[in-house]
């Protein structure tokens, strides 16, 4: 809004009336500044609660205080959860949290009582006047269908290419869409997305804003494209991800991909991230291959209270590549790069203004 001289104001009016515009308009502009909200939702994956480096469970809470999120999606959450949260408060902020199985909310706005959905934690949060429906997800790790182009196993339990485990497979890359496609399937994570958007309408015919974060074990359907065809080990497929897809046809917004649209110039690597509290080996499950993929997202269904400002990856510039820690040379914007890291994955973080 531009700036109102008061000489401009008051010109032509008596003293009194110019008092008095000023007065309503301050507080209309009170009142505007009042109904709008800002909103930081981080999505993490915990790698087991933070156990897994010394350190990790404040590592946790650091992050979050220091990345200003007021909204997180936590995956591999653990009973370290009411930890982080305790962290956080002895620090002068208010977080509460809600957990069911292994993933958990945690938000500066007040949070009703969790549901547990398949791979999934459900809380309504109410920021302002707005209600949101909050959903943190986890989905299924094996079936890792990413990895076969990269001539890995999918550490498939049953069924197609079940036999190589996460090991490499002898005869190279398969290239087969319809193959990888079929093996993502199996995991039920598509599956798990449908019913999410079945339920997400339900909040949405309640009023409801719908926010979606977690880590979907799955790449992106906007990331394994034509122009991403010969980088990354993707050895030329290119390949429609269900679980995004879906999310995209049912109109929900990648919040990453619509701030960065370009794969190749913001891959927006979140796996696997370089952690130097970590071994290396402890870091990679294809170790002769190029495995990086954005596999942890912030998805919300667009809505005139809902606005989205920016999006940025948490953590790490460097990632593991063929074994090795390798800087990331893309355009894609990280924030706290250099603090100590708790976990093999980056973070996601996307801002929004709520007005209501």
């Amino acid at each position: 809004m531009n700036q109102v001289s008061r000489r401009s104001v008051v010109r032509g009016i008596t003293g009194a009336a110019a008092l008095g515009a000023l007065s309503m308009a301050g507080a209309a502009s009170a009142a505007a500044s009042s109904s709008e909200s800002t909103l930081k939702v981080l999505v993490i994956n915990a790698w087991h609660g933070g156990t897994q480096v010394p350190g990790g469970v404040g590592m946790i809470a650091d992050i979050i205080k220091e990345s200003g999120a007021t909204l997180v999606f936590i995956a591999e959450a653990s009973e370290t959860t009411p930890d982080i949260v305790a962290k956080l408060n002895a620090s002068g902020l208010n977080f509460q949290h809600r957990r069911t199985g292994d993933n958990a909310i945690i938000s500066a706005y007040p949070i009703g009582e969790a549901t547990a959905l398949p791979y999934m934690t459900k809380a309504v949060v109410t920021v302002g006047s707005v209600e949101i429906a909050a959903y943190a997800a986890h989905l299924q790790y094996q079936w890792y269908a990413t990895y076969l182009p990269r001539a890995y196993g999918p550490g498939a339990p049953s069924g197609e290419y079940s036999g190589y485990g996460w090991n490499k497979i002898p005869t190279g890359p398969v290239t087969d869409v319809a193959a990888v496609a079929r093996v993502n399937a199996a995991s039920g994570r598509p599956q798990v997305i449908e019913r999410f958007i079945v339920d997400a309408g339900k909040e949405r015919q309640r009023g409801r804003l719908v926010i979606l974060g977690g880590d979907f074990n799955e790449p992106s359907t906007l990331d394994w494209t034509r122009r991403t065809a010969q980088l990354f080990d993707h050895n030329g497929v290119v390949l429609r991800w269900a679980s995004t897809q879906a999310l995209e046809d049912a109109g929900f917004v990648d919040a990453y991909r619509r701030q960065h649209p370009s794969p190749v110039t913001h891959p927006g690597f979140t796996w696997p991230a370089s952690n130097h509290n970590a071994a290396v080996e402890s870091l990679t499950w294809a170790p002769e291959a190029d495995e990086r993929d954005r596999i942890d997202y912030v998805f919300h269904h667009p809505d005139a209270r809902l606005k989205l400002k920016d999006a940025q990856v948490v953590g790490p510039r460097e990632s593991i590549v063929r074994n090795q820690r390798v800087a990331e040379s893309g355009k894609d914007p990280f924030l706290l790069a250099d603090v100590p890291w708790p976990t093999d994955h980056k973070a996601v973080l996307a801002s929004y203004t709520v007005r209501g």
